[in-house]
């Protein structure tokens, strides 16, 4: 009898100190989903940052692609893993606050998520073959006034930043012109390399590579500022175009992680996106790194959301507007 007792009250003492209860969260590798193709601007960003990471956690964190439809599959994806931390994800400012007006995704932005961390922005600017016969935006504009919709433009989805930038353009040029959807960046910069599209408008990862190369020739920036990559390049406002097209990316889980797990990550993302290594790897990359706790982030996202219903339903580019 005594035996027993003395079994049991171990077993007691086992439980209580948490023999049976999970280990230290990561015991194993963790899955983050980007939500565009490899060799992107984000995924590279997405690349850098789990590198980091995983020093921080002392676990492995695979990187898993899976783009299409403006980056709203990957952040579905996210959205619908299991809630125990060991999935995460890629999400950007375009699949939460612009997508949800533009598209039914399949997701609430802000009730299918938990926030980890934002870590860099993205910048934009309009770029056309080093043979093309638009040596600057104005060039491009004039034309365009005087053959609407001659100009085939490429986006990799109608509700990304991208198009929203070349909207803004037309409508403060009062030019039209046809966007073209691609699945991806590569195959976009690749048509326009080949002169199967006329311009792109995309940040500096898919582009510099070929400006610094004397293929592609950089016309203006379309954010707030001229691109550090090419400062001789003006901006869109400078060239008296009232608008600028801005957006950040970062790290969500799906609902419902626990707490305690939801600290963790948020505490390991956070020194990843601190650490010089890091900065080096998104600067080098020519996009910008720039840290946000999930709580500031979530308040910009959800200001932007509010925001841009109205920006796209004055675009004529609201869900509800589209022919069906």
């Amino acid at each position: 009898m005594r035996k027993t007792w003395t079994c049991i009250t171990s077993t007691l003492l086992f439980l209580l100190a948490g023999g049976v209860a999970h280990g230290a969260f990561p015991e194993r590798p963790i899955t983050l989903i980007v939500n565009y193709s490899a060799g992107g601007g984000t995924d590279l960003v997405a690349r850098a940052i789990a590198k980091q990471a995983e020093k921080f956690l002392g676990q492995p964190i695979a990187v898993m692609n899976r783009p299409g439809a403006g980056g709203t599959i990957g952040v579905s994806a996210v959205a619908t893993a299991k809630p125990d931390g060991y999935t995460v994800g890629i999400v950007t400012s375009s699949t939460l606050a612009i997508a949800p007006h533009v598209l039914d995704v399949p997701y609430e932005p802000f009730n299918d998520f938990q926030l980890i961390a934002g870590i860099g922005e993205y910048v934009y600017g309009t770029s056309v073959p080093v043979d093309s016969p638009f040596k600057s935006l104005k060039d491009l504009v004039e034309y365009a006034k005087a053959n609407p919709d001659k100009i085939n433009y490429g986006v990799t989805g109608l509700s990304v930043n991208n198009n929203l930038a070349m909207v803004k353009l037309m409508q403060a040029a009062n030019v039209k012109m046809t966007p073209v959807v691609f699945k991806n960046t590569i195959d976009e910069v690749t048509a326009v390399l080949g002169g199967h599209i006329d311009v792109t408008n995309q940040d500096p990862p898919a582009v510099v590579g070929h400006i610094n190369a004397g293929k592609l020739r950089l016309l203006a920036s379309f954010s707030d500022k001229r691109w550090n990559w090419a400062p001789d390049v003006p901006t869109a406002r400078e060239l008296g175009y009232d608008f600028s097209v801005g957006a950040s990316l970062g790290v969500a889980a799906p609902k419902g992680v626990p707490e305690a797990i939801m600290e963790r990550l948020r505490s390991a993302f956070k020194s990843a996106a601190e650490t010089p290594e890091f900065k080096k790897a998104v600067d080098s990359i020519y996009l910008v790194p720039k840290y946000r706790d999930h709580s500031d982030w979530e308040t910009e996202l959800k200001a932007a959301l509010i925001d841009n219903e109205k920006m796209v339903r004055d675009l004529g580019l609201h869900k509800s507007q589209q022919k069906k």
